[in-house]
Parts: structure tokens; C-alpha cells; sequence
């Protein structure tokens, strides 16, 4: 039956610096055509032979694009093309005007307007700057202290994260970057001993993007030595501050993406070196920081930066572990059966390069990356990050502005840290996880913080939280199953996941808990003395499957139905008594219809669906055999 892919929210990157503007209301839309007034004199005047007037110009555009409904018309009126040749302008003020007003224009208008600005040749002079600045840089690298040296660092940041911001919405970018061949001037960047953390931390950032489902740049990279010296370099730096913490987070993550062209004789060493700095981040106690920092949170920002480097870690980690390399998020389980399909390798007709699905399958995860993973316990120091801390700290900061902000953070670092540990359950074999006890403990850990923890107050998203620590508790499952370990599961356990399962509004966790308990279903329909559960499990699935929910969703309650009932010394008599099986011989025509007359808006559901209407009939013939 197969698997059904939970839809993106989007990658969990660390956002460019700076400030996006809310959503633009309907009311400003319609409005929108009051900016022409206040727009048509900046534009004229970026045409003007007066540098004063140039630059003014470009100052006026960087605020204006954040005011609700200025973007689209600025889009409209071509302004991308008449800033973009002021990039190369031979005023540096300009110059440093305009790269702000584009940047600004990136950050305000998200992912369409990037594309756009990509269709209106921004390109074209960004790329030619960005060479131009770093080359001047190389030649001005033996006097740290000039002006002209820090003025153009200055430049080259905002330029950078515009070429960041871009490559993150646009194809077409990425193509464009490799073509002007970007990725070598970029990694010098990182040489921390010749630039700046300022300089360094956006490049980095910029290639972690780029490199990401990129051969031209893997190939690029890996068949220079003395980029990948740099980036090794930067990857294994002692960690003196939060910035260089979180440069080497994108090192590895930089390694990563190129995972695939790395030649065999380096790749064992790399993994290691990878891995451990993924390792080290993830063994800091932020809370704990923030805790020693109170009232005051003075350096609140250098926390943010761990956290942030946290975050992206366990996104690394997440990815490292994950069935399919096409997503971040985790997958939602309509079968027993595991999906085979796999993204193809970039190149795999030389010898020495790894194929990239050594590092993505979970069945098949490299045994230097396994090795490396349980060598530095990178299981426990997952789970430690999803665990909520003391809650007096947690009330503590919630009264301070930098601490409220510091508490949404560790919120997105526990659903990251949830998710990772999901991929790593779902992909490591038993007895590397410690065995069916291990699994068994971190079954009840998950339970406590999923049900009733006082903690989830502080929670920024504790839907999102829920269902990321659900398809924990799933894989955890599917592997006791598989072993037939039920010990851990109690009669409470049972009772709050049915009644979850019937009021959870969300659909994603309502899947999970469905999963789960086919699973429990699985477990108990072996044993004779699990009448109760059985009973328990069959009427919360009967009344799901008899509502009038989504397809979907009575779908995956059917699959739980099979798991739980196909055979077992009482399941039958359990059948009978509740009236499940007069039920699914009532839902067939009913599913039949529906299933006809909603087949176009099933989208990528229709297969699970199909597949259950047909386990369905099989599943009665089956019993009508007496089985």
C-alpha cells in the first residue's frame, strides 16, 4: 500500500538577518495603488545624474518595501531592473544603498517576489558585484584595518544575503550561480583567519543553501582540495563562540549536501568529524544558560545563536536518518509495508565516488555513519534536546521580552530535535537503539511529554509538537511490534490514545495515532487475554470509520482495523460483539461511492485509498472463511 508524503511546511533554515513584513491585508491590496505616487519619484529618481539623488532614492525604496502593499507595485514598475546596475556603480554609497533596498526587497517580499527578482536580471549584476568585491578583498587581505577593506566587507554581507535569499526561492538562481561559477570565491569567505564572522557566517549560510541537491557545486567542491581544506578547516575550528559554533554546523552541513561526490578515501574521516560536531552542538544546555543568565539576559544573543545552530544540526541529523531524500518532514505510514523508492544517485559510473542513496536509505545507512552515531550517543543527546527543562525557568523567561523570544526558539528545537529522532528510530536497527527495553523506556519517556506535561503552556506551536512527538511514539511501536515486546503499553496508555484519536482536530496526528494503534491492535490480537483492549481499539475505529470524516482518515482506520483483527484467538468473538464486522460489510458500497465522487480532490490519498477499499473485500472474504 505503500507511503503518503506529509506535506512540506517548508525548510526549517535559519532566516536571513533582518525583518519580514506581516502578511499583506486585502484592504492594502486594494489600496495598492496609492504607492504609485509615492514609488514614480523614487524610480526617476535612480535615473538621476546626482549621486545624492541616487542614493536618497535607494534609501526611500529599503523602507518603503515594507510598508503592506508596496511590493507588488514596485514588482510591477520594474524596480529590480533599475536598482540591480546600481550594484555596480562606482559610488560605493550607492552601491551600499542599493544592496540594501534589494536585500530589503527579498526579506519583505518572500519566495515569489525572489523569483521575480530573478526574472528581472538581478542575477546579472549581484553575481558580477559579488566577484568584483571578493577579488578587490583578496588583494587588500594583508591590511585588516583599512576602511576601504571594512566598507567593502560591508557591501559584500548585504550581497550576499541577497544572493542567499534568492537561491533559497529560485531554481534558476542556483543554475545561474553555478554557471558563474560563485562557489570558489564564496568558501574563501570562510577562512576566518583573513575575514571577518560577519563575512564568513553569510557565505556559509549561502552555501549550505546552494550545495543542497546541487552536483555541479558537490562536483565543483570535491574536485578542489583546497576548497574542501577550507570547509574542513572551518568544520573542525575550536568552538570559542556561538558564532563559530554555529559555522561549524553549516561546515557539516555543507559536507553533507556533497556527501555524494566525496571520494571514498575521505569519506570515513569526514563522517566522523560530521558527526561529532553535530554531536557537540546538541550537548548544550541552553535552558540551563538562559536559567544562569536571569533577570538580565544580556547575552540572550549568543544563546539564539546556539539555539539556532541546534536547530539546524538536528535538520542535518534528520536528513542523515531519513528514508527519502526529498523531505525533511517525516512520513505518514498508511501500510505495514515500507515505500522502496528512493531519489536516484547524481553519478554513480566512477568508482570512487559514493552513491547518494549509501547515505540516504535508512536500510542501508553507511557503516561509518552508523558507527559515528552511536559512538557519540547521538540518540540520547536527540532525545535530551525534545525534553522540556526546569518549568520555574521556563515561567522566568516567559516575563521577559528577549526571554519569551528565547522560549519560541527551544519550542522549534524540541519539534526538530522529535522529528530527527523519529528518523533515527525509524532507520537504526533494535539492537543499536539498546535493545526492547530501551525502546520500551523511551516509549513512556515520549508518552509523559506528549500527555498532560505542564510545559506545553510554553509551547510556540504544541499542535506541530504533538504530531512531531507522535511519529516518534509510531516508529517506536512498529519496532516493539515487530518484536512482539507489548510490555510497555498500559491500559492507560491505551485509553488516552483512543480517546486523542477520536478529538484531535488535526488530521496528521489523527493518521499517527491510527498507526499507533494498529500497532497495539497487532500486538494484543496475539494474546488471549486482551479482550478489553480489543474492544477498546474495535469501537474507537468502528465509530471513526461510520463518521463522516475525510477519506483519508477513514482509511488509515481501516488499515488499523486489518492489523488488529486479521487473526488472533478472540479477535473474532471481539468482531462479532461489537458489531464491527455487520459495519464493514455496510461501509462497501458506501465506500465504493465515496471514493467515485470525490476521487479528484483525494490528490496524492487516492492510492492509500484505493488500496483500502480493496483490503477491505479481502479482508471480508477472509473472514468468511472462518479465519
Amino acid at each position: 500500500m505503500g507511503k503518503t508524503k506529509a506535506k512540506k511546511r517548508g525548510k526549517h533554515r535559519l532566516q536571513p538577518m533582518g525583518e519580514k513584513c506581516e502578511n499583506q491585508s486585502e484592504e492594502s491590496m486594494e489600496n495598492g495603488g496609492n504607492f504609485s505616487g509615492k514609488t514614480l519619484p523614487l524610480l526617476q529618481k535612480l535615473a538621476s545624474p546626482a549621486a545624492e539623488e541616487k542614493e536618497c532614492a535607494c534609501a526611500g525604496l529599503a523602507n518603503l518595501v515594507f510598508e503592506p502593499g508596496a511590493v507588488p507595485v514596485l514588482i510591477r514598475q520594474d524596480v529590480v531592473r533599475r536598482l540591480g546596475p546600481l550594484l555596480i556603480d562606482d559610488n560605493r554609497s550607492i552601491q551600499e544603498a542599493a544592496a540594501g533596498a534589494l536585500r530589503n526587497l527579498s526579506l519583505s517580499g518572500g519566495a515569489d517576489v525572489c523569483a521575480k527578482m530573478v526574472e528581472q536580471d538581478v542575477m546579472t549584476p549581484l553575481t558580477t558585484f559579488i566577484q568584483q568585491s571578493l577579488e578587490s578583498l583578496q588583494s587588500v587581505s594583508n591590511s585588516p584595518g583599512s576602511d576601504y577593506k571594512k566598507q567593502t566587507i560591508s557591501l559584500v554581507v548585504q550581497a550576499i544575503n541577497l544572493l542567499w535569499n534568492v537561491c533559497e526561492s529560485s531554481e534558476t538562481a542556483v543554475e545561474i550561480f553555478n554557471m558563474k561559477g560563485l562557489l570558489p570565491h564564496l568558501v574563501q569567505c570562510l577562512k576566518t583567519d583573513i575575514y571577518p564572522m560577519s563575512l564568513a557566517m553569510p557565505a556559509a549560510q549561502c552555501l549550505h543553501t546552494v550545495t543542497e541537491d546541487n552536483p555541479s557545486a558537490a562536483q565543483a567542491l570535491c574536485g578542489s582540495s583546497h576548497l574542501m581544506k577550507t570547509i574542513e578547516k572551518a568544520l573542525v575550528t575550536e568552538p570559542s563562540t556561538s558564532e563559530v559554533m554555529l559555522l561549524k554546523v553549516l561546515s557539516a552541513g555543507i559536507l553533507y549536501n556533497v556527501r555524494y561526490a566525496i571520494p571514498m578515501c575521505s569519506f570515513s574521516e569526514l563522517v566522523q568529524a560530521v558527526v561529532k560536531v553535530l554531536s557537540q552542538v546538541l550537548e548544550i544546555d541552553c535552558l540551563e544558560m538562559l536559567g544562569k543568565m536571569l533577570p538580565e539576559l544580556e547575552k540572550a544573543e549568543e544563546v539564539q545563536m546556539l539555539l539556532n545552530a541546534q536547530q539546524l544540526g538536528l535538520e542535518i541529523l534528520s536528513n542523515v536518518c531519513c528514508a527519502d531524500e526529498s523531505g525533511d518532514d517525516d512520513w505518514e505510514d498508511v501500510s505495514d509495508m515500507r515505500s522502496d523508492t528512493s531519489d536516484e544517485a547524481a553519478d554513480s559510473d566512477e568508482d570512487h565516488y559514493l552513491a547518494d542513496d549509501i547515505m540516504q536509505n535508512a536500510n542501508n545507512l553507511s557503516a561509518e555513519m552508523v558507527n559515528a552515531i552511536v559512538t557519540q550517543q547521538v540518540p540520547k543527546k536527540v532525545l535530551d534536546k525534545a525534553i522540556f527543562g526546569d518549568v520555574r525557568v521556563y515561567e522566568a523567561l516567559d516575563q521577559h521580552p528577549e526571554g519569551k523570544k528565547a522560549v519560541k526558539s527551544l519550542s522549534v528545537v524540541q519539534i526538530r530535535a522529535l522529528i530527527c529522532l523519529n528518523n533515527i528510530t525509524a532507520s537504526m536497527d533494535v539492537e543499536l537503539m539498546g535493545g526492547a527495553d530501551a525502546l520500551g523506556q523511551l516509549w513512556n519517556t515520549l508518552f509523559s511529554l506528549t500527555y498532560g506535561n505542564e510545559c506545553h503552556k510554553f509551547l510556540t506551536n504544541e499542535e506541530d509538537f504533538v504530531e512531531a512527538a507522535t511519529g516518534v511514539m509510531r516508529s517506536v511501536l512498529e519496532k516493539l511490534s515487530a518484536l512482539n515486546a507489548p510490555q510497555c503499553i498500559t491500559a492507560e496508555h491505551v485509553t488516552v490514545l483512543c480517546q486523542t484519536a477520536v478529538n484531535t482536530p488535526c488530521d496528521a496526528v489523527k493518521v499517527k495515532l491510527l498507526s499507533i494503534l494498529g500497532y497495539i491492535g497487532k500486538m494484543a490480537a496475539t494474546r488471549d487475554d486482551t479482550v478489553d483492549v480489543l474492544q477498546s481499539l474495535g469501537v474507537v475505529l468502528r465509530d471513526i470509520i461510520t463518521s463522516q470524516t475525510s477519506l483519508w482518515i477513514i482509511c488509515e482506520a481501516l488499515d488499523a482495523i486489518f492489523d488488529t483483527f486479521a487473526d488472533g484467538p478472540r479477535v473474532n468473538s471481539v468482531l462479532c460483539s461489537i458489531g464491527l464486522l455487520t459495519t464493514l460489510q455496510q461501509l462497501v458500497p458506501v465506500l465504493k461511492i465515496r471514493i467515485k465522487s470525490e476521487r479528484r480532490t483525494l490528490g496524492d490519498h487516492y492510492p492509500v485509498v484505493d488500496a483500502a477499499r480493496t483490503n477491505l473485500s479481502r479482508f471480508l472474504k477472509y473472514k468468511a472463511k472462518g479465519h
